[in-house]
């Protein structure tokens, strides 16, 4: 049975060519809400909010479930199913059985394509999928954004489509369409420069230059702006006879890069602002950069995360935030975009290349939160982004504007009155359960409000309050603490107030809960219980600590994190400026931080042990606890702080302690940024440091994982033929990066007899988790050398030992390399190991070890005459290194290889030609026999880069799924 869904129009629904009666309007709903994610779950409540929204009946989940059932019921095929899992339900179902995902894979193919003839029929093949309005009679606020969003995704196909047929001459076939097309758009430069190109290769430029004054009637009147550059220079080129393309490249788009994440949760309910809210909305959606400005405390955040939420169904690729409070350096802000969007360095490109590329071809919202104190460099990054990247819009927060080209500056003013006590009543609900406005005096909420100048900080502390005093006693007390008064003169008048509001609920702390809240203003991001008793405790046990910690939640000086999956903790960056300076004052600031860099390296050092033991999986979820819901380690912020202040301090040795400690899991969850911290520890270090040549083994494995082999070699070679001190390294040496890097430079034999030598000391140290690395290295040389007997025998011993440690990550290791021995002998069990590798290492966050086992797999069933399994698997795998992996250049050629192979056995030989010449000229040679046809082995090297190689193959691997 083949089932097949279209949306782009009324919902319809066939199976094996006979329509199908999907029910009424909200069981469509649920339909379309399941296709627009198919392959993705959707989680309860977000089907209630998207079929009701505000309004959902008392029995929602009831009404859900009779839905989902009767679905179930309508499709009952082998190629559709709808299940129900942890994260929801999920429709699971070819892609490309759902129009508009044949819409969104063809215009992708288009935009790829060289040919502007082949483009431009496969943008008319797209297009003729839209048979009406998306999901037509579903009146839902969510469909509508959708909707919009869908439209908004024409439009740009149809112009993209323009481009293209202009491109192959086509001008006077497009004349009509555009000239009907800009009277529905009147306001779009891009579309009138097209109709004037159209013109005027069409012999009419008088009407060309007609449309161009048309036009800048147009946007002068309505929009009081004078045309784009892009179109100034289309009509300075017709009037200079000019008979080039003038309208500007760059305008196709890749498909979307899978679902956004979600924004930070919101512990408590947004209040007021309604006004602002839409105001914001609306600039967002007029412009591509819009700055919140005001005093601290104001709300700037709040206010962009609430508007970041509504909006993030207009973008095809979400919204995403970028946070700038916990840096120091203006150097690192594009480090950290670049980290907030999940992206892993690449050879040959700095932080903010690597985030304008990325974004360029990317339809999302950028919030960019906390600028002020790096105003400079993230104006910089941000107008840059502005200027290449079209379809990203950027929302700022910053106490001063950012002062660049088409910024649109929205101040946030304090609370109006109504908003401020709605807000204070909230909070003091919150704080006091039986609190109710209607029983204050008459005008005390009114009156603190007013004396807190409406400022939503102050107002939060002071309703935190509200469990030890009335209404009345605190407005008196708000008279005679002076809060209104005082602060720099500098400083903006409201800001007094914040000030002030801080220094009084500091001041009603007790003794003991005001030393710990400054203390725990030396953390440079969240942190848990064990951290704060570890770095901020002279005495006592945890149990003290955690009651004044609870003491300080409890006050709003301290807030716990909502989307952690273990208690964490954070304070908000304007209470903890104000800590910090309570420290300097004190003289114990200094003390504190080395404090805290002593605790993350010594806690890193436990990790690192532990890890390579039973407990690997305890400690992966004390490291990241949150790793399936964000990207970075929960404490990078702490670990960066430490190291850079270590290095600041000139106490090299812990810098050194610092980053040999680091666990693989956290260089894979911060994408490898850190080995730039072991190169710089390196460059300090004395050379005869008994950590010095571990260091130089981090940095140079994270080198080789991202595919820079001659810089990893370059640093190897800084401590060739040294062995870290014993117990100072549990995995990388030196020596193991230049025998990777010349195992992938074909050199098998020099590999093997490395790490045959490694296997034996690794023996006689009983260091068992070194010996199951080194064995895994060995059988990768034996299949390579084509020596599968020794290769088993290699794996064996290596599933024995770790066996015996219990440690999942080797139990995986060893399982993937036996999987790799047994694969020609004996594939269903290769596969049946592989399969189990992968499954242990995602169980413990491995994500490196399960995309090589998945990738393997892909391998298998090629091998096993099974391209549609093996095509789809591939995809999978180069999916994970983008995505839900380190992302590493390394991996992605060894990938490319199979792949290569993959296309040779099926038989098309012109794209292996292409792939394996790509592979040769980039010198990326892993220990394959890629050469399974003649035709690819006598390939010439092409020059095509790892990111075009790796789309290419994708597009091929389409064709077979």
């Amino acid at each position: 049975m083949t089932t097949e869904f279209r949306i782009l129009g009324e919902v319809e629904a066939f199976v094996d060519g006979r329509p199908v009666e999907v029910g009424h309007a909200r069981q469509r709903c649920v339909l379309v809400c399941l296709l627009v994610d198919v392959n993705r779950p959707v989680s309860p409540e977000q089907l209630i909010d998207r079929i009701w929204a505000e309004e959902p009946p008392q029995k929602a989940r009831n009404a859900l479930a009779a839905y989902i059932s009767r679905l179930r019921r309508l499709f009952v095929s082998d190629d559709v199913e709808i299940v129900r899992g942890p994260a929801g339900y999920l429709l699971r179902a070819d892609p490309l059985s759902i129009d508009l995902h044949r819409f969104q894979h063809l215009v992708s193919a288009a935009r790829t394509c060289a040919n502007p003839g082949e483009a431009t029929a496969l943008f008319d093949q797209a297009l003729g999928l839209w048979r009406g309005t998306p999901f037509e009679l579903i009146d839902a606020p969510w469909a509508n954004g959708v909707r919009e969003t869908l439209e908004l995704d024409r439009l740009s196909v149809m112009l993209d489509r323009n481009d293209a047929a202009l491109d192959t001459g086509r001008h006077s076939e497009v004349l009509a369409e555009l000239t009907t097309a800009l009277e529905e758009h009147p306001l779009d430069e891009r579309m009138a420069g097209q109709l004037m190109l159209a013109q005027y290769r069409s012999g009419r430029q008088a009407d060309a230059l007609d449309t161009y004054r048309a036009m800048r009637e147009r946007l002068v009147e309505q929009l009081g702006v004078e045309p784009s550059p892009s179109l100034r220079a289309v009509h300075q080129q017709i009037l200079d006879g000019d008979p080039g393309e003038p309208v500007p490249p760059e305008r196709r788009s890749p498909p979307a890069v899978g679902p956004a994440p979600e924004l930070p949760r919101r512990a408590s309910s947004f209040v007021g602002r309604q006004a602002e809210v839409a105001r914001v909305c609306a600039a967002i959606h007029d412009g591509a950069m819009v700055t919140l400005t005001g005093v601290g405390g104001v709300g700037k955040t709040r206010l962009a995360l609430e508007a970041a939420d509504r909006e993030r169904e207009r973008f095809r690729d979400g919204a995403w935030i970028c946070e700038l409070a916990p840096l120091d350096d203006g150097r690192a802000v594009s480090q950290a975009a670049a980290v907030a969007l999940r992206l892993q360095p690449r050879d040959g490109l700095d932080f903010d290349e690597m985030v304008i590329e990325h974004l360029r071809t990317r339809e999302l919202l950028l919030v960019v939160d906390n600028c002020e104190h790096l105003l400079d460099d993230a104006a910089a990054l941000i107008d840059r982004i502005s200027r290449y990247c079209p379809r990203v819009s950027v929302l700022a927060t910053s106490r001063a504007a950012l002062a660049i080209e088409g910024e649109q500056v929205i101040p946030v003013e304090p609370l109006a009155e109504s908003d401020a006590i709605a807000l204070f009543a909230d909070r003091a609900k919150a704080s006091r359960g039986d609190f109710a406005l209607e029983h204050q005096p008459v005008g005390a909420v009114a009156e603190i409000c007013r004396r807190l100048d409406g400022l939503p900080l102050a107002i939060e502390l002071a309703a935190a309050r509200m469990r030890a005093m009335s209404s009345l006693d605190m407005a008196r007390r708000l008279d005679r603490l002076r809060l209104l008064s005082g602060g720099s003169r500098g400083t903006h008048p409201r800001q007094h107030s914040v000030t002030a509001t801080i220094d009084w609920s500091y001041r009603l702390l007790s003794a003991e809960e005001q030393s710990l809240f400054e203390r725990l203003c030396v953390f440079a991001g969240g942190f848990d219980l064990d951290a704060a008793h570890g770095v901020c405790a002279d005495s006592g046990d945890a149990d003290d600590t955690m009651d004044l910690l609870a003491g300080l939640v409890d006050k709003s000086m301290v807030v716990v994190r909502a989307d952690a999956a273990t208690t964490r903790y954070d304070i908000l960056q304007t209470l903890r400026a104000y800590g910090r300076d309570r420290l300097r004052e004190k003289g114990i600031h200094d003390r504190l931080a080395a404090r805290h860099a002593t605790y993350f390296t010594e806690f890193l050092e436990c990790a690192t042990a532990g890890q390579h033991g039973a407990e690997e999986r305890w400690w992966v979820e004390r490291l990241t606890p949150d790793a399936r819901t964000t990207f970075t380690a929960p404490d990078y912020d702490n670990l960066r702080a430490a190291f850079d202040r270590s290095i600041a301090a000139g106490e090299i040795g812990l810098a050194l302690r610092l980053i040999t400690a680091m666990p693989e899991s956290i260089h894979l969850r911060i994408g490898y940024h850190s080995i730039e911290w072991a190169e710089r520890a390196v460059e300090v270090a004395d050379p005869d440091h008994a950590l010095f040549v571990a260091a130089v083994g981090v940095a140079a494995r994270g080198r080789w994982v991202l595919g820079e082999f001659a810089r990893a070699r370059r640093l190897a070679k800084l401590a060739q033929g040294c062995r870290p001190s014993p117990g100072s390294s549990f995995v990388a040496y030196p020596d193991d990066t230049l025998a990777d890097v010349r195992l992938y430079e074909g050199d098998v034999a020099f590999a093997l007899a490395h790490y045959e030598r490694e296997a034996e000391l690794a023996r006689r140290d009983a260091d068992s988790f070194r010996l199951v690395w080194t064995l895994y290295n060995v059988t990768i040389c034996h299949d390579a050398l084509d020596a599968p007997e020794a290769g088993v025998h290699a794996a064996q011993e290596a599933t024995r030992v770790a066996d015996a440690t219990a440690n999942p990550s080797a139990q995986a290791m060893a399982r993937c390399a036996l999987g790799r021995a047994l694969k020609v002998s004996d594939p269903d069990r290769a596969l049946n190991l592989l399969d189990e590798a992968a499954a242990v290492a995602a169980a413990v966050q491995n994500n490196w070890l399960t995309g090589i086992a998945r990738t393997e797999v892909a391998a298998v069933r090629a091998a096993c005459d099974a391209p549609a399994a093996a095509a789809r698997l591939f995809l999978e795998a180069f999916d994970h290194w983008d995505h839900g992996g380190p992302g590493t250049g390394a991996l992605h050629w060894l990938t490319l290889h199979y792949v290569t192979r993959f296309l040779a056995r099926v038989g098309a030989h012109a794209d292996a030609i292409t792939l394996h010449g790509a592979i040769a000229a980039a010198d990326r040679r892993p220990p394959l026999d890629i050469a399974t046809a003649a035709e690819t082995s006598a390939a010439e090297p092409k020059t095509l880069g790892g990111a075009e190689a790796v789309a290419l193959a994708r597009s091929v691997l389409q064709r077979y799924c």
